[in-house]
């Protein structure tokens, strides 16, 4: 059954994005400072119905936005209900063949920050403008996430992180830590995965809330011992030179 909507697209890369200061106001039930676009990202996530999320390959991760709109990701925390649960479809598009790097992960990250329901991540083979329309099974793949975005359905996680489906991990013994959830498991002799400890629950209201709580501990944390934390630093305030770019004449 098709289902009628409309398609709206943000070129992330033209958006300006700050950096974070790590200021907390946003933890702490203020506004953010940096006065860039992200309050507009965040209002159009929030008003729609699904994403997807789209970003080449560059030096073996996603794109560099992906990161710059995650290193703010707190922002998104205040939406978390509204966008619990909300269908997306991470694509991934690289260049040599089996080199996508750390990308898949990137995007997931996102999607969890986001608490996006992710209904498939998929990674296609296209470096040049416009050749990922010249493989037919693209299009074909293109049409059945169009249907899959808005259905019941969700494809199988065969690879990867049992939990959260990342697949990227970290050996600690026989067990793999998944680099994203942080939940622990083993292959089994089919190579099938064995789930062990579970980790964060990310992408939920729940981890936000988790999450929120511990930051605003830090944050307290911080306040009860920063004339301590002064003094440690000091001694050290003077050592070496800061290195900067000429000043422009404009």
């Amino acid at each position: 059954m098709s289902v009628e909507s409309t398609l709206s697209l943000i070129r992330l890369p033209n958006l300006d994005v700050r950096p974070c200061k790590a200021c907390y106001a946003c933890i702490m039930g203020g506004s953010c400072p940096a006065g860039d676009h992200m309050a507009f990202l965040k209002d159009q996530i929030l008003q729609s119905d699904a994403l997807l999320i789209a970003a080449p390959v560059y030096f073996l991760g996603a794109h560099s936005i992906i990161k710059r709109i995650l290193d703010r990701g707190f922002l998104f925390y205040e939406d978390a209900q509204g966008n619990e649960q909300k269908p997306c479809v991470l694509v991934n598009v690289y260049g040599i063949e089996g080199k996508m790097g750390v990308a898949s992960q990137t995007l997931r990250a996102l999607a969890g920050v986001l608490c996006l329901d992710v209904k498939a991540s998929v990674s296609l083979k296209a470096a040049l403008p416009g050749e990922v329309l010249s493989d037919q099974r693209n299009i074909d793949l293109a049409r059945k996430l169009g249907e899959l975005i808005f259905s019941d359905k969700a494809t199988k996680t065969r690879t990867g992180c049992p939990y959260c489906g990342c697949e990227i991990v970290r050996l600690r013994g026989k067990q793999l830590i998944c680099t994203l959830c942080h939940g622990s498991f083993a292959l089994d002799a089919k190579g099938r995965p064995v789930r062990g400890k579970a980790g964060w629950e990310i992408g939920t209201v729940k981890f936000v809330r988790e999450h929120s709580a511990w930051l605003r501990g830090m944050r307290d944390k911080y306040m009860a011992n920063r004339k301590e934390l002064l003094r440690l630093s000091l001694p050290y305030k003077d050592i070496g030179t800061w290195i900067e770019p000429p000043k422009s004449n404009d």
